[in-house]
């Protein structure tokens, strides 16, 4: 199984701590580029998009961005404080990847926004997504191909973000430490692309930052809604 299985009892529970240095430490985590990458990943939706489900929406950073082109958007995600910290006019659900509460064909597009590498199970999760919309578009955690960059990688994640959040989120370097195992239960790029493709058509998919973060934005083949 890809995804985090049990390690999601360590990584959960993080993100209900985390609303209020949420934003700053993605910000220096990414040198900047945080947000850059969403609008990225909004440019890859198609004109007639209007119905969006922003899973895993957080205090509602890709939100902002999906609901200021006139969408109906809605924000799930699993934790409540998250859901507080989202101050958007948009519909909030409290709920989980894997059992989404939405009818079949709910939405045009499922958005996550560094949400997707906190599955679970990842092959449920595109399960449900693919069921209640019509395409999927992710920006996530990333695990390079290479070996060496794979290893810096880690390093960074679990050495260096640990070290910035002593400064930037005191109070918070156990949740940041959280990390670790998301990346150590994620699966290679591109092992993640070939299970991408088994439920959706990939219209894109792309790597940033030498494999540490991927996009994607793909389509439900021959089942429309």
């Amino acid at each position: 199984m890809i995804g985090l299985g049990d390690r999601w009892r360590k990584v959960y529970p993080a993100y209900d701590r985390l609303s209020s240095v949420y934003e700053r430490m993605n910000v220096a985590m990414t040198w900047g580029q945080v947000d850059r990458w969403r609008r990225q990943l909004a440019s890859l939706l198609p004109r007639d998009v209007e119905r969006v489900l922003d899973a895993g929406c957080g205090p509602g950073n890709m939100t902002r961005h999906l609901a200021s082109a006139g969408r109906y958007v809605v924000g799930l995600d699993y934790s409540a404080e998250m859901l507080k910290a989202l101050k958007l006019d948009v519909d909030k659900v409290q709920g989980v990847f894997e059992m989404l509460p939405f009818r079949d064909c709910a939405f045009d597009v499922a958005v996550l926004a560094y949400s997707l590498h906190a599955a679970r199970d990842l092959e449920r999760t595109l399960a449900e997504l693919t069921r209640a919309a019509r395409g999927v578009a992710a920006v996530s955690m990333g695990k390079p191909d290479n070996p060496l960059v794979a290893r810096l990688f880690g390093l960074y994640v679990s050495r260096f973000i640990p070290a910035l959040a002593r400064i930037l989120a005191p109070g918070h370097v156990d949740e940041y430490r959280a990390l670790r195992e998301i990346l150590e239960a994620a699966a290679p790029n591109s092992e993640l692309e070939a299970l991408l493709r088994r439920w959706v058509e990939l219209r894109y998919f792309g790597t940033r930052g030498f494999g540490a973060i991927y996009m994607f934005y793909g389509v439900r083949p021959g089942r429309g809604c």
